[in-house]
C-alpha cells in the first residue's frame, strides 16, 4: 500500500486541506501541536472508520462545523483507489454519514461499515476486524504511536500476551481455550441435568417387567375362562334354538284362537244379520200387502198433453191481456199531451219562435181540435178497457183450469211411485231369502270350523308355560354369561391398561436411553476436550509462540544495538515477551533507563513487531508502509544517526516520520511542513 494524496475538510485545524504524499521517507515536520498528527488519525479514520479509544468524531470534526470529510487516495496490489468518509454533527454527537469508494474509477456508495469491508478485502487484513473497534494489525504494522509503544512494554504480563495475540491474530487460540473450558463447563452441567433425568432408568425398566409379568398372569386366567364360556355360551344358542322353535309354536296357536276369534265373531254376526233379515222380511211382507191393498181398483190416465195445451192458451191470454194494457196507456198518454197542450195555448199570448202576438181566435181553434181528439182517444180507451175485464175472467178460468190438470197429474205420479215402491220391495224380499239361505250354510260351515279350532287350541294348551320355563333357564344361563363376559373384560381392561402403561413406559424408557446415548456422547466429548483437545491448542499456541518469540527477540536485539549503542547494555525478550535488560552484568528494570534509551527500547519493539507480522501473515498488504508518530523522544544526536541507518536497513518503500526533530530533515526524501495560524494548519512542501 502507497497514499499518495489526503483531502481534509473541517478536520481538527483544518478547514479545506490537500496534502500529497510521495514514495520514499517523509518527515512531517513542525512544531508540536501544529496539526501533524492529525495526519495520521485521518488517515486511519479513512480506512477504518471510527476505533474505540484511538478515533471518534468528536476528536476529528472542527470545534463549530456541522459537516466535515476525509478522502484518502491510495494504491494498493496495482489498484488506484479513493475512498471518502463524512461526519455529521447531531444534537449531542457526531456520527458518520454514508461514503463512497472509487476502485480503479468504479465508484460505490456505501455506509461506514461496508467501506470497513471494502478495506479489508484491499489489504488482505481479516474479516474478524469488521466487528472490532480497534485495528490491531494496523496500528502494529504501520502506525502505533511511540507512547503507546512504551506503554505495551510496561502492561502486565497477561495483559502485554493478550495484545500480542490480537497482533499476530492467534487470539483465536486463547478465545478456543476459553471456550473450551466454558463448553466443558455446559457439558459438566448437562452431565448433571441428563444423569438425573435417568436416575430412576432402572426403576422405569423394572416397572416395565412387573407390567409384563402381570400381563403373562392375566392372559392365563382369560385362557381358563374362554372353556367355561364357550360351553355357557354354545347353552345359550341351544336355548335359544328351543325358544325360537316355541314361538314358533305359539305364534301358530296364536293364529288358530284368533282364527277361532274371528269365527266366533262371524258366527254371531251373522246370527245377528239373519235375525235382522228375518225382521225385516215381516214389515215388508206387511207394506207390500198395504201398498197393494191401497192400489186395488185405481185407474191411471195420462193428462200431460192436456197440462200443455191449457198453458199454451194461458201464454197467448196473458199476451193479449198485455197488450191491451199497453194500449190503454198509450191512450191516457195522447190524453194528458193534449190537455197539456190546451193549458199551454191558452196561456200563450206571443209565439216562440216567430214572436207575433197569438190571437183568442187562433187559441180557440187549435183547443177545438184538441178536445176532438181528446173524444176519440177516451173512446178508444173504454173499449179497450171492456175488453181487459173480459180478459182477466178468461185468465183466472184457464190458470184454474191448469191447476187442476196438474194436480190430478201429481195423484198419478204418486200411484206410479208406490207401484214402483211395491216391485222393489218385493225385489228387497227375494233377495233377503237368498241372504238368509246363504248366511245358514255359512254358518253351518264355520261351526265345522270351530269345532276343528277347539281341537287344535286344546292340544298346545302348555305352550305358554313351556315358553316362560325354558325363557326363565335361558336368563339364569345368560346371566352366567355375563359374569364370565365381565370378568373376562376386566381382565382385558387390566391387560389392556397395563400395556398403556408398558407403551408409556417405552416412550419414557426409550427417551432416557436417548439420554443415556447423549450423556455418553457428552462425556466423550467432555474427555476429548479436556484432556486432548484443549492440550492440543495450548501446544499449537505455544509452538507458534515460540516462533514469533524466536524471531522476535532476535530483531529486538538487533534494532535496539543498532539504536542503542552500549557494550554494557545488553537486551532481549522473556518468554513472556517483557524486556528483559542486562546492565553491567546485572539485571535491571526498564524504568532505570535513561530517555534515548527507553526510546530506543520502544522504537526497537515496534520495528521488531513490525516485521514479525509481516512475516508471519505474508499476504497483508500493508508491507510497503510505515508511519512513525515522534519515534526519537530523548534521542541524542549520535541516536537519530543510527535512526538513518536502521531506516536504510529496512528498505520499505514509504516511511511517514512524524517528528519536530530538525536533523531527521538531513536524511528523509521528502519534508512537509506544517504551520498552524489562528486556530488553521497551512501546509507547505
Amino acid at each position: 500500500m502507497i497514499i499518495h494524496n489526503l483531502k481534509l475538510e473541517n478536520i481538527r485545524s483544518y478547514l479545506n486541506q490537500e496534502i500529497n504524499f510521495p514514495q520514499g521517507s517523509i518527515l512531517l515536520a513542525g512544531d508540536i501541536g501544529t496539526g501533524k498528527s492529525s495526519v495520521l488519525l485521518a488517515i486511519e479514520f479513512a480506512l477504518f472508520g471510527f476505533m474505540k479509544g484511538y478515533v471518534s468524531g468528536n476528536s476529528l470534526l472542527r470545534h463549530g462545523k456541522n459537516k466535515g470529510s476525509v478522502e484518502l487516495k491510495f494504491n494498493v496490489d496495482n489498484k488506484d483507489v479513493i475512498i471518502k468518509r463524512i461526519l455529521k454533527r447531531s444534537s449531542n454527537t457526531v456520527s458518520q454519514d454514508s461514503g463512497y469508494i472509487v476502485i480503479n474509477g468504479h465508484r460505490k456508495d456505501l455506509s461506514p461499515i461496508e467501506l470497513k469491508q471494502e478495506v479489508l478485502q484491499l489489504l488482505n487484513y481479516p474479516q474478524e476486524l469488521l466487528t472490532k473497534s480497534k485495528a490491531f494489525v494496523f496500528r502494529y504494522t504501520v502506525y502505533t504511536p511511540q507512547e503507546e509503544m512504551k506503554k505495551i512494554l510496561l502492561e502486565e504480563k497477561e495483559i502485554r500476551l493478550d495484545t500480542l495475540r490480537r497482533v499476530f491474530n492467534i487470539d483465536k487460540y486463547k478465545n478456543i481455550k476459553e471456550n473450551s473450558k466454558i463448553f466443558i463447563s455446559k457439558i459438566k452441567e448437562k452431565n448433571k441435568e441428563l444423569s438425573a433425568r435417568i436416575e430412576d432408568l432402572q426403576e422405569k425398566l423394572d416397572e416395565k417387567r412387573e407390567y409384563e409379568s402381570s400381563i403373562e398372569k392375566l392372559n392365563k386366567e382369560i385362557e381358563l375362562i374362554k372353556p367355561g364360556l364357550e360351553k355357557v355360551r354354545n347353552e345359550i344358542k341351544i336355548k335359544k334354538t328351543i325358544i325360537k322353535e316355541t314361538e314358533d309354536k305359539i305364534k301358530i296357536h296364536h293364529e288358530i284362537k284368533r282364527h277361532y276369534e274371528v269365527i266366533e265373531n262371524e258366527l254371531k254376526n251373522k246370527n245377528d244379520l239373519i235375525n235382522k233379515i228375518t225382521k225385516e222380511i215381516l214389515e215388508l211382507q206387511e207394506e207390500i200387502k198395504n201398498i197393494g191393498d191401497s192400489l186395488k181398483n185405481i185407474e191411471i190416465k195420462d193428462y200431460r198433453n192436456l197440462i200443455i195445451d191449457t198453458e199454451d192458451k194461458l201464454k197467448n191470454l196473458e199476451n193479449v191481456y198485455l197488450d191491451l194494457n199497453s194500449k190503454i196507456a198509450v191512450s191516457n198518454s195522447k190524453k194528458n199531451i193534449s190537455e197539456e197542450l190546451k193549458k199551454k195555448i191558452s196561456e200563450l199570448n206571443v209565439c216562440p219562435i216567430c214572436k207575433q202576438v197569438v190571437s183568442n181566435e187562433h187559441k180557440h181553434n187549435i183547443i177545438l181540435d184538441e178536445d176532438k181528439k181528446i173524444n176519440e182517444v177516451k173512446k178508444e180507451y173504454e173499449n179497450n178497457l171492456k175488453k181487459l175485464n173480459l180478459m182477466e175472467v178468461g185468465l183466472k178460468e184457464a190458470k184454474k183450469e191448469l191447476e187442476d190438470l196438474r194436480k190430478k197429474q201429481s195423484e198419478v205420479e204418486l200411484i206410479k211411485l208406490k207401484q214402483e215402491n211395491l216391485n222393489e220391495k218385493k225385489q228387497r224380499l227375494e233377495n233377503l231369502h237368498k241372504n238368509k239361505q246363504e248366511l245358514n250354510e255359512h254358518i253351518e260351515i264355520n261351526n265345522k270350523n270351530k269345532l276343528n279350532l277347539i281341537k287344535e287350541i286344546s292340544k298346545n294348551k302348555d305352550l305358554d308355560f313351556a315358553y316362560e320355563m325354558e325363557k326363565e333357564l335361558l336368563e339364569k344361563i345368560q346371566e352366567r354369561e355375563k359374569e364370565l363376559d365381565i370378568k373376562k373384560a376386566t381382565i382385558t381392561k387390566e391387560i389392556e391398561d397395563n400395556n398403556k402403561g408398558i407403551l408409556d413406559l417405552n416412550e419414557e424408557i426409550e427417551k432416557k436411553l436417548k439420554v443415556k446415548n447423549q450423556l455418553e456422547n457428552i462425556s466423550e466429548i467432555n474427555f476429548w476436550l479436556d484432556e486432548h483437545f484443549i492440550n492440543l491448542v495450548s501446544t499449537i499456541e505455544k509452538q507458534i509462540m515460540l516462533k514469533v518469540y524466536s524471531d522476535f527477540s532476535l530483531l529486538f536485539q538487533r534494532w535496539f544495538n543498532e539504536l542503542v549503542n552500549d557494550e554494557n547494555l545488553n537486551i532481549k525478550l522473556d518468554y513472556d515477551f517483557s524486556p528483559l535488560i542486562i546492565q553491567n552484568g546485572y539485571e535491571t528494570d526498564y524504568d532505570f533507563l535513561s530517555g534515548g534509551e527507553k526510546t530506543g527500547a520502544a522504537l526497537a519493539y515496534r520495528l521488531s513487531l513490525n516485521q514479525v507480522i509481516n512475516n508471519l501473515m505474508s499476504n497483508l498488504k500493508t508491507s510497503d508502509l510505515l508511519i512513525l508518530d515522534e519515534p526519537t523522544d530523548g534521542f541524542s544526536s549520535e541516536q537519530l544517526d543510527r535512526l538513518r541507518n536502521v531506516l536504510n536497513q529496512l528498505k520499505i518503500k514509504q516511511v511517514i516520520i512524524v517528528s519536530h526533530e530538525p536533523k531527521i530533515e538531513s536524511f528523509v526524501d521528502n519534508i512537509i511542513r506544517f504551520n498552524k495560524v489562528n486556530h488553521i494548519t497551512e501546509v507547505n512542501y
